[in-house]
């Protein structure tokens, strides 16, 4: 059955998670001559908690897994998975403010950057990107929309109007510490956060060692473990995305050279704020020894054991997946491969990531857009064309078979003849909309064909 709904859903509270991803590229990383590199320090991350609270990787696997089960079944992995088709009630858009922080002109990049950075977040996270056509047709189906959004804010914690777009000179020369949190302090020589519970905050820095570049981006995901003390996870002031100047935005003219050249379509952002909304890399980030036995515990991303390692090899396949074995998903946008090859997100990865801002994020003022999407799942024929009000809160629309091919459309009006909803698509036999938004009276709902020729005309009393 359709659903239409003329309210937002409201967002609760109750999981927690906690967990850290870092990028790191380490010294010597972009050397103008071929040599082996490290993408990713996050099995280092992991054993520096570890060493900090023994016990850290069992239950931070444990805490991840669990905070799972409410959306999907878990089971000993890797079951058969049936593709479905996911369908949400809302889009999400979150507000984004940008801390350029530059102690050169270069890393003072300029404002087209930035608006092609947030170009393209929304068009990844639309699905609207132009390469979605590369998704391998083994994994087409399990490719998704995550119906989430992102815009310039333009209101500054003190309610004064802003372009979203903060710039700041520093004495730094660069971000790359040991605390990894010196951009995001004033008295480091950074730009303080606004409230991390009302804004996406990424910050844009150099993050250099020793002249060579060091590190594309992190993020801290959705935190709150319920195993350890307060010590053992990141600050509010210390929540956001922090990305290197030189891969900001699609092309960005300064990533010229060795691995910024696989990093240059903006995905970087993508990744790291995919982090921000509670995923993993898709192959599980194992401790040595354990790869193709740790997953991302996303039911419909293959078993992987690395990274693609900036690559777009679609001949990969490093762990044999029972009952029926996958390629690995190198098209994934939680993966390490080159940006050239990354063009999806999978249902069950959008599923976790809006669970976030349902459960984990729920304080960012996100707006919610209704969308009018479909699943035609009936099995049965149906004989008239029926409105009527099904319960207190819903109305039923009901059409034949042969109504579908007449791409009906519904407008709702009040009895001024003002539209509340207009040319909505109606393209199943069963659809209902939710109306307990609505104050009681009689309203009107018109179906109509795609040439606006009337079906039919009920008048409906709503308490």
């Amino acid at each position: 059955m359709r659903n239409i709904s003329l309210q937002p859903n409201k967002i609760y509270r109750h999981l927690q998670i906690f967990f850290v991803f870092f990028l790191f590229l380490f010294q010597g990383l972009l050397n103008a001559q071929s040599q082996e590199v490290q993408p990713c320090g996050y099995d280092r991350i992991m054993e520096i908690l570890e060493e900090k609270y023994p016990g850290f990787h069992q239950n931070y696997d444990k805490m991840f897994l669990e905070s799972l089960k409410p959306k999907q079944k878990i089971t000993s992995r890797k079951i058969p998975v049936k593709d479905t088709m996911y369908v949400y009630d809302t889009v999400y858009t979150i507000p984004i403010v940008f801390h350029v922080l530059y102690n050169t002109t270069a890393e003072n990049i300029p404002d087209s950057l930035l608006y092609n950075q947030l170009e393209v977040l929304n068009q990844d996270y639309r699905r609207l990107n132009a390469d979605t056509g590369n998704t391998r047709s083994v994994f087409k189906k399990r490719a998704g929309d995550v119906q989430i959004e992102f815009v310039l804010a333009d209101k500054d914690p003190n309610g004064i109007a802003t372009t979203g777009i903060l710039r700041k000179y520093t004495t730094k020369t660069t971000f790359y510490t040991q605390s990894l949190a010196d951009m995001k302090y004033n008295s480091a020589g950074g730009d303080d956060a606004w409230d991390t519970k009302n804004y996406l905050n990424i910050w844009v820095c150099d993050m250099n060692y020793q002249g060579q570049d060091a590190l594309l981006g992190f993020a801290y995901p959705p935190y709150g473990h319920p195993f350890w003390t307060p010590q053992s996870w990141v600050s509010d002031a210390n929540q956001g995305v922090v990305l290197h100047y030189k891969i900001v935005g699609r092309n960005n003219p300064l990533a010229n050279s060795g691995v910024l050249l696989s990093s240059r379509k903006g995905r970087v952002a993508t990744h790291e704020v995919g982090h921000f909304l509670g995923l993993r890399h898709i192959w599980g980030d194992p401790m040595s020894g354990q790869q193709c036995l740790v997953d991302d515990f996303i039911d419909d991303t293959p078993l992987q054991s690395s990274n693609s390692n900036f690559v777009c090899d679609f001949t990969r396949n490093t762990c044999e997946d029972p009952v029926k074995d996958y390629p690995d998903m190198v098209e994934n946008y939680m993966d390490y491969s080159s940006h050239q090859c990354q063009n999806m997100f999978t249902h069950q990865q959008i599923l976790a990531m809006r669970a976030s801002l349902r459960e984990f994020r729920y304080d960012l003022p996100v707006k919610m857009d209704i969308t009018e999407r479909m699943v035609v799942k009936d099995t049965f024929k149906y004989n008239n064309i029926k409105i009527f009000a099904s319960s207190t809160d819903k109305v039923t629309v009901e059409i034949r078979n042969e109504d579908l091919k007449e791409n009906m459309k519904m407008d709702v009006l009040n009895m001024a003849g003002q539209y509340l909803l207009k040319d909505v698509p109606i393209s199943v036999n069963d659809n209902w909309m939710r109306t307990d938004m609505l104050s009681s009276g009689i309203y009107i709902f018109h179906l109509k064909k795609a040439n606006n020729q009337s079906a039919k005309i009920e008048k409906l009393l709503i308490q």
